[in-house]
């Protein structure tokens, strides 16, 4: 059975440029609310917007004028936030805090009976990189996007996909954020790890859909960090 915690919402609105004591203002941040223990907190960066100046910020305009959106979000309780204000109102400076009332869901009587007990699951497993271009393409879509599809479909068990700000492949020149860019595009890294037995069955479907690339696998370690339940978990309950 679950109970509503009451809790609060809060969004910080700053520029990507902006300082505090001499580092960037949304790392200062983020450093802050993990000195204070919150839980989670997320940062997003737009790709237009304007502040206070009303000058508008666009990822067209070269990067030494870009200094994009920057937003940062959390969720933690009303005594926790009113705790944090003071310092986070000071270190966003002239840009804009929001709060929202909200609430956390928690199970009744499940906070003191079943703490949350960290288990450690150590494995191997291989690790796939496939090199591209940012504008290279499949069918008509970004060829990175048909890779990721692809994976999704053959159940790798994730995937991310790295954006790179510099570098070279064996067809074209030096590639940066501030250069104009080639035929190529930027570097773009499709990372995926899972059981060695999918990744090497996967490898099929991928030579139909790359004309073009590099390939890496590795043999990896895998430790995860997982979550059991003292007491009786509340899954097994009867219902």
């Amino acid at each position: 059975m679950l109970e509503a915690e009451q809790a609060k919402k809060v969004v910080v609105h700053i520029g990507e440029d902006q300082r505090y004591r001499g580092k960037a203002a949304f790392t200062a941040i983020l450093e802050y609310l993990g000195h204070k223990r919150i839980l989670a907190a997320n940062i997003t960066r737009g790709i237009a917007g304007f502040g206070a100046d009303h000058r508008m910020h666009t990822i067209n305009i070269e990067r030494l004028t870009e200094d994009l959106p920057i937003q940062i979000e959390f969720v933690a309780s009303m005594s926790k936030v009113d705790e944090v204000m003071p310092e986070l109102y000071e270190m966003a400076g002239t840009g804009l805090i929001e709060v929202q009332d909200t609430f956390l869901p928690v199970a009744q009587n499940f906070r003191s009976e079943h703490q949350p007990v960290s288990r450690r699951k150590e494995g191997r497993a291989q690790l796939l990189r496939v090199c591209l271009g940012e504008n290279d393409k499949c069918d008509g879509k970004p060829l990175f996007q048909a890779v990721i599809e692809s994976m999704h479909a053959n159940d790798i068990a994730g995937v991310t996909v790295y954006r790179g700000v510099s570098g070279y492949g064996e067809a074209a020149g030096i590639e940066e954020e501030s250069l104009p860019l080639t035929e190529s595009g930027r570097p773009v890294t499709v990372t995926a790890i899972d059981e060695e037995q999918k990744i090497r069955a996967f490898l099929p479907y991928l030579e139909l859909i790359i004309d073009q690339g590099l390939v890496v696998l590795s043999d990896v370690e895998t430790v995860r960090y997982t979550h059991d339940f003292r007491s009786t978990d509340r899954r097994s309950r009867t219902r």
